[in-house]
């Protein structure tokens, strides 16, 4: 169980917290800055538990031994190892993006062409690990964080913990004959003993991942831990046009060479696999409605939606549109747009409100602020950003002396709390969302009202917009049980097994005979385990 997260504003050495961002099984990422160079970092804490045993903390220094020896703009840069008063840490670029796994969970799957394109920055990943002599042993999704980088998207590796140098002692992480690695993109000879894997294993881990962005799951899905990895060991997998009738017959022999079961038979290094590709004919995108990924790309700008498949790649692009109004980015991660069907053009009109609001607010006129942010939250009622900063303006204006006659004078234009409430019952779960709004303007901490906004963002299927609200409502209220029960359970339903099991944690501090957070923290701990591939024998 990993140890007590560290709060906002920690320090640990020159690095000062910021917020969480992750757990995982060794430990705890968190937002940071470093305070004398003024750059942020995500900082990566060994926890405190698995410090003491020498495997694990081997691993963590391996990793930063590792990512020491790499400098590229496809892999995750390390700036420091260290350690102060006992907790051992990395201190990493921080890369604001999505994960490639969570991006293909969005979108369902990926085109062949998007995926070509991937896939091309993950092989140059892995060239540069080859050339320093490095096999990763750990190629998945997962594992490849994507960002945008001046308009383009740019792919980045990261978690070298079980990465190998050639010589490299294997018994300092594994024992002889043991298997590390994640099972849905496990090399056959990685599968019978890790000491095995070179890059030839890489190769077919990333044919793993190709196949998955195509398919939107692993070459073999089903059945137990031993049914896949036998899977591995002797099935040839389905063909990818089963899944995706874009791909082609050539991109479909190129994945069949790199899953092959034997390494000889696979490409032998990075540069020849991504000579093959560079030599696939290029594919058109098929145009389709906006699915842009979480964070950072959903608020970077807008699209129109025949756009969707350029977005990300704009020198595919034929003909330039006009330059679309840039929407701010959130400082969490947010639904997708197209979940509400929202037309670009409602999109652009709010992020034009929101520069007219950030404007207002600036020169102090906090009422026309309130009315335009108001405004963005109907045209776009997914962004975060635009309710936070109504919000803290709601906050600001109430403090205002002079303004009791402005708010008295508004009472009546105000939605009330009993209409929010009726349009619940009715279903109509967007009007409590932009009515909910107008009652928080009067009353920003009616934990009431919010919480009734949640829940009629999960039954619109906003959860990371439901989840920030629930948060909203544990910071005004930090005794609020239902709403700690109600956003773990929205970060089980995420995938998010590190946060609901931190929520549960707090459930059991305020409740310590809880019995449903003791079962919760068992159960997703074993989750958090299986997903993220940590199988040992």
């Amino acid at each position: 169980m990993s140890s007590e997260r560290l709060s906002a504003g920690t320090r640990l050495g020159k690095y000062k917290v910021l917020a969480h961002v992750a757990t995982g099984g060794m430990g705890t990422v968190y937002k940071a800055t470093d305070t004398e160079l003024g750059r942020l970092v995500a900082l990566k804490v060994l926890d405190a538990s698995l410090a003491d045993k020498p495997n694990t903390l081997e691993r963590f220094r391996r990793e930063a031994r590792h990512a020491a020896r790499l400098s590229h703009k496809n892999i995750v840069t390390l700036y420091e190892y260290g350690h102060v008063n006992g907790r051992h840490f990395l201190a990493l670029e921080f890369v604001d993006g999505i994960d490639l796994y969570d991006y293909i969970e969005r979108k369902g799957r990926l085109e062949p062409e998007e995926s070509r394109r991937i896939l091309i920055q993950a092989v140059k990943a892995l060239d540069h690990a080859y050339q320093q002599g490095i096999t990763h042993r750990d190629i998945k999704p997962s594992n490849f964080l994507l960002t945008r980088d001046r308009d383009r998207m740019r792919v980045k590796l990261t978690d070298m913990g079980l990465a190998r140098k050639t010589g490299e002692e294997e018994f300092r992480v594994t024992r002889a004959g043991s298997t590390v690695g994640t099972v849905d993109y496990l090399a056959p000879e990685q599968a019978r003993d890790s000491a095995s894997a070179d890059i030839r294993s890489d190769i077919y881990s990333l044919g793993c991942t190709f196949y998955h962005m195509l398919a939107g799951h692993p070459p073999f899905p089903d059945g137990g831990l031993g049914e896949r990895i036998l899977k591995h060991l002797q099935e040839d997998p389905p063909d990818i046009r089963q899944f995706n009738a874009r791909a082609t017959e050539e991109l479909w022999e190129l994945l069949r060479k790199m899953l092959a079961k034997r390494p000889e038979d696979r490409f032998q290094t990075p540069s020849e696999l991504l000579s093959a590709l560079k030599a696939l004919p290029a594919q058109t995108m098929e145009d389709g409605p906006i699915h842009l990924p979480r964070a950072p790309f959903a608020r970077a700008r807008s699209t129109s939606p025949s756009d969707s498949s350029t977005a990300m790649f704009p020198e595919a692009r034929q003909d330039k549109p006009p330059t679309p109004v840039p929407r701010p980015r959130s400082r969490v991660a947010e639904d997708d747009p197209s979940l509400l069907k929202l037309s670009a053009g409602s999109l652009q009109t709010a992020a034009r409100q929101y520069e007219r609001a950030e404007e207002a607010r600036g020169n102090g006129n906090l009422e026309y602020a309130i009315e335009l942010l108001l405004k963005c939250t109907k045209f776009d009622p997914v962004s975060v950003v635009y309710r936070q900063a109504l919000r803290e303006v709601s906050r600001s204006a109430a403090q205002r002396r002079g303004l009791s006659r402005w708010i008295a004078a508004s009472l009546s234009a105000l939605t009330s709390r009993a209409r929010v409430q009726s349009a619940k019952r009715s279903g109509q779960f967007l009007k409590v969302l932009e009515d909910g709004e107008e009652v928080l303007v009067r009353n920003p901490n009616d934990l009431k009202t919010q919480t009734i906004m949640a829940e009629s963002a999960v039954e619109l299927g906003l959860l990371r917009l439901a989840s920030w609200m629930l948060e909203e409502v544990r910071r005004n209220d930090p005794s609020h049980i239902p709403a700690y029960r109600a956003l773990a359970n929205l970060y089980e339903k995420q995938r998010q097994f590190g946060d609901a099991i931190a929520v549960w944690e707090e459930v059991r501090k305020l409740l310590p005979h809880d019995g449903e957070a003791a079962r919760k923290i068992n159960d997703l701990a074993a989750a958090d385990t299986i997903a993220r591939g940590n199988y040992r024998r």
